[in-house]
């Protein structure tokens, strides 16, 4: 994604080069929380799930977690799923919401492709945590 942000920068000129410092800076922090993110995901809340699902399903009792309920770590997602579609929307600011001049718009293409196949991404995986599996989850706890 650098290096298409740079190459945008580049057909700009003098414009460019000042617009792409701020949108480079955007994008290595976005996806430095998106990462995070995914850690926080895999390493904590997953198995979380996991643990509060198999004792459901067996009929144990449910594990206590020391936050309290699932919902407060799941609370810290959402936020993140926040603070990630704010990122993508300054970055798209920053490009101007997909508009180049037209002149140079072979050069945008990739960068745009690579930011809307960013977004469409982060939707979905939004979409899927905070409409299913989280509810989902919620569901579960209160069956325990």
């Amino acid at each position: 994604m650098d290096r298409a942000i740079a190459r945008a920068a580049e057909a700009r000129g003098r414009a460019g080069a000042s617009a792409q410092a701020p949108l480079s800076r955007t994008f290595r922090f976005f996806k430095r929380e998106l990462e995070l993110h995914l850690r926080k995901e895999e390493e904590v809340l997953f198995p979380l799930i996991r643990r509060l699902e198999t004792a459901v399903h067996s009929g144990a009792n449910p594990p206590r977690f020391s936050f309290g309920s699932i919902a407060n770590p799941i609370g810290i997602l959402r936020e993140d799923h926040e603070g990630e579609s704010r990122q993508i929307g300054r970055m798209l600011d920053w490009i101007g919401n997909y508009s180049g001049p037209p002149s140079t718009a072979h050069i945008f293409d990739p960068l745009f492709d690579r930011l809307q196949a960013l977004d469409a991404d982060m939707r979905l995986h939004v979409h899927l945590e905070d409409e299913i599996l989280f509810p989902r989850v919620r569901l579960l706890e209160g069956e325990s």
